[in-house]
């Protein structure tokens, strides 16, 4: 290697490395920053269609920001009834739980600890080995204990509820929303009259296939969904006819909607639900919900980065390398983020927009032409492949 292609591919390499840093201090920090504005622009590029169409029916294509108003203010108002609604529900059944919880410990589990624990002094004493009979106190602390953590967990419920931080974001977000719904093409058409010509028309292709991959994406993980859906259900089904379980399907679609989250998924349900089984003496239902559990995270590790790989045109090794590595360094917006980053960059260069990868061919033709020339000068020496070493 010449010292002018050393200094050139050093220089390529640092200029990479910035573009790897900016890029990532923007994703880990930036974005914290700026994300009402985000999720606010996203919103009016998603009702600027309809806003679009209702400006030409009612012919108020000069005066769409009155139109722009009443859509935006009636999705928020939607919006905020079903998200009211469904917190609402998730809190009371919350704090009716935490309510219950220490009578339920102190007349379920408590008892069937405390069998548990005669059981195990009975067998140690049969065996000649000793116990401190003292021991037996630890369920009273465990009592004590568990109506302790009711009274800290509830102050912090309410604490949680009242960020004063979330709320500013939102508020932020929905005035946000309603600037820019008014005035989408003034605001967009001013940024991209900033931009060279073809970066703008890049910019603008690139929404294109952000849009297109979104969906796929959105698309993908409602696949997973519903499977994850299926196989819950079907497990409830059988487990009813095997413990009584009943309510089986409203089961299967909210334990099938927290699996779509990552931090929360069906472990967060299944294995406690399961470990309070066996402590009651209920191993039916205990066996059940791990071997429902276990099907559920064995499939879903091998649909999921099959599924999504397809549907946004990536392999799936490469699609659970992007999941792994965008989760380890944006936590959860990395585990979404990254795969759809990394389709959308493959998805340009396969249109040419941009030139990151090389294609498979290039490879390929480099090998046949060099086992082609290699073939040539043994047949000139007169020798074959396979007997050059030999002679």
């Amino acid at each position: 290697m010449t010292t002018e292609k050393k200094r050139e591919f050093l220089i390529n390499l640092l200029y990479a490395a910035v573009i790897i840093l900016l890029v990532y201090f923007i994703l880990k920090y930036a974005v914290q920053w700026i994300m009402p504005f985000i999720i606010a622009f996203i919103f009016s590029a998603l009702l600027y269609p309809l806003i679009k169409l209702l400006s030409r029916k009612l012919k108020l294509q000069k005066h769409q920001r009155p139109v722009a108003a009443v859509i935006t203010a009636l999705f928020y108002g939607t919006v905020g009834v079903l998200a009211g609604f469904i917190i609402s529900r998730i809190v009371v059944a919350v704090s009716g739980f935490i309510t219950s919880l220490p009578e339920y410990f102190s007349s379920t589990v408590l008892p069937s600890l405390e069998v548990a624990y005669d059981k195990v002094r009975t067998l140690l004493a049969n065996l000649h080995i000793e116990i401190d009979t003292g021991s037996k106190t630890f369920f009273d602390s465990i009592s004590s204990s568990v109506s302790g953590l009711v009274s800290r967990i509830m102050p912090s419920l309410s604490f949680i509820t009242s960020i004063p931080g979330m709320v500013v974001s939102m508020i932020i977000m929905v005035i946000s929303t309603f600037f820019i719904s008014m005035d989408f093409e003034k605001i967009t058409g001013f940024c991209l009259a900033q931009l060279p010509a073809k970066t703008a028309d890049f910019v603008t292709e690139l929404k294109d296939y952000t849009v297109k991959i979104l969906f796929k994406y959105i698309r993908s993980y409602a696949l997973i969904l519903l499977i994850t859906f299926c196989e819950l259900l079907i497990g409830f089904i059988i487990m009813h006819f095997i413990t009584g379980q009943q309510n089986v399907f409203l089961l299967a679609l909210l334990i099938a909607l927290l699996d779509i989250l990552p931090i929360v998924g069906t472990g967060t349900v299944l294995i406690p639900w399961a470990v309070i089984s066996l402590i009651t003496g209920d191993y039916a239902k205990a066996i059940c919900l791990v071997v429902i559990y276990v099907l559920i995270t064995v499939i879903r590790q091998f649909i999921e980065p099959k599924i999504v790989g397809d549907q946004v045109g990536l392999h799936p090794l490469a699609t659970l390398i992007a999941m792994i590595v965008g989760t380890r360094l944006f936590g959860v917006v990395g585990l979404f983020g990254l795969p759809i980053a990394l389709a959308i960059i493959k998805d340009l260069d396969d249109h040419g927009k941009i030139h990151v990868f090389k294609p498979i061919t290039a490879y390929t033709s480099r090998r046949k032409a060099a086992e082609e020339k290699a073939e040539k000068d043994n047949e000139e020496t007169g020798q074959s492949p396979n007997n050059t070493e030999d002679n």
